[in-house]
């Protein structure tokens, strides 16, 4: 009998066994939890947009200018605000991965510093263009080759004038649970790393559709 009680007991352990495995499985298989953000808590009124503020798609980019997937991103991003123009709402807004990219900072900064002056679309596609060069010498050439008040742009950079405003977004990220660049909400809904143009026709028809 007690041979017998203790088959019993080794097959219900095993069976125990392969029930939490199975559930391990399908836990992890299920992926992140899709969570649509409203837009009221991706878009500041003082972000950098392109398209129409009122269009049914709003595409919120979380990114960093020397992340090197960012880099291979913005054609991608480039080529889709060109095509939708404004049937849909693209906004970019700063996270800079400051442990592994030490330019990327001042780099954001440097973009505001030249939207100040109406160029930050113009200076954020140098940035995209030039990502092996964002010490400060290049970030103030860059601001020369757009023609801006150099003067202007320099004392802003020197001076940390836009660093709140990068470091609101990095944690206005955070919140949202970004943690890596690039990242994307697409009305709400997060995903994250580089999709490819085909993927982005394929959401963004989709959310037109509703």
């Amino acid at each position: 009998m007690k041979n017998l009680s203790d088959k019993w007991i080794f097959v219900g352990i095993v069976v125990v066994t392969i029930l939490v495995l199975i559930i391990s499985i399908l836990t992890l298989s299920g992926g992140e939890k899709i969570v649509e953000v409203p837009k009221e808590g991706l878009v500041k009124e003082n972000n950098y947009t392109l398209g129409r503020k009122d269009a049914n798609v709003a595409i919120v980019e979380f990114s960093d200018f020397q992340c090197p997937a960012c880099g291979s991103a913005h054609p991608i991003i480039k080529r889709i605000t060109q095509e939708y123009e404004d049937k849909i709402l693209f906004v970019y807004r700063h996270f800079p991965i400051i442990t592994a990219h030490k330019y990327a900072l001042k780099a954001a900064e440097a973009a505001e510093a030249a939207g100040e002056q109406g160029k930050f679309w113009e200076y954020h596609d140098l940035l995209f263009e030039n990502q092996e060069s964002l010490k400060t010498q290049d970030l103030k050439r860059y601001a020369q080759e757009l023609e801006l008040d150099t003067a202007k742009f320099n004392e802003a950079l020197d001076s940390g004038k836009f660093k709140d405003k990068v470091t609101t977004d990095m944690d206005d990220g955070e919140k949202l649970g970004v943690s890596s660049t690039p990242t994307f909400f697409i009305n709400g809904q997060k995903n994250v790393g580089v999709l490819s143009y085909e993927k982005f026709k394929e959401l963004i028809d989709k959310a037109l559709e509703k």
